[in-house]
């Protein structure tokens, strides 16, 4: 939830693929796109491989 909102304040409004996208993940990616949400320029860049 908290990366949900730390998205959406960054990068607007979720679509409901990615809300998906964070409900489906595991914890070690969740923390990975936390950390990456500091610095990416795109919302894209966040969930990048």
């Amino acid at each position: 939830m908290l990366l949900q909102r730390l998205l959406a304040r960054r990068f607007g409004t979720l679509s409901n693929d990615v809300v998906a996208k964070i409900a489906a993940a595991s914890s070690r990616q969740l923390e990975l796109w936390g950390d990456r949400v500091l610095d990416a320029p795109s919302l894209d860049d966040v969930f990048q491989a």
